[in-house]
């Protein structure tokens, strides 16, 4: 397996591998989210990444920063979407594509990352919903047990609840 930077030319191998990973419900609204994050121009920037096997991209993930409405000294980033292809999903390539996000902010020193997602998947990385508690998201969460986060560097998480605000493509209250 390789991963590597996603791009735009990417686009219609990742939409490939959002409709099989998610609901036809769904696909549509993460493909969109896709799609944006790839063109979207930020600082810090985006990074998004694709999983690569027998030539084929069969993963994908993209990790957003995530700005604080206090004044602090934390930085954090937000790891969606993640997409897998349905055939390919339980032989680590979601693991691999978090792991790597994870070592890649690590080594640029942010200090956290917050997921909304399931639990029982997340928790294997060390996500934890009471550290997503002190980051309050941008829109109310239809699972509230979905929002973890998790520190990175050792850092100290918050003493108080800060709220967040995503880049454009994330502040969709749909999305929540």
């Amino acid at each position: 397996m390789i991963i590597e930077s996603a791009h735009n030319q990417d686009l219609g191998s990742i939409k490939k591998i959002i409709e099989s990973a998610f609901s036809e419900e769904e696909n549509t609204l993460i493909f969109e989210l896709a799609s944006s994050l790839l063109s979207e121009k930020t600082k810090p920037p985006i990074i998004s990444h694709v999983a690569i096997v027998n030539d084929h991209l069969v993963g994908y993930v993209s990790y957003s920063p995530i700005f604080l409405n206090v004044d602090c000294n934390l930085s954090g980033y937000i790891l969606s979407p993640l997409a897998v292809s349905k055939e390919y999903q339980s032989k680590g390539i979601g693991t691999a594509l978090i792991r790597t996000g994870i070592e890649i902010l690590s080594n640029q020193l942010i200090d956290f990352l917050l997921v909304y997602g399931d639990p029982s998947y997340y928790q294997q990385f060390g996500f934890r919903e009471e550290l997503g508690r002190s980051f309050l998201p941008p829109f109310p969460l239809k699972y509230p047990s979905g929002w973890m986060g998790m520190m990175l560097n050792q850092g100290d998480s918050p003493k108080t609840s800060i709220q967040c605000e995503c880049v454009p493509p994330l502040n969709r209250s749909e999305l929540w």
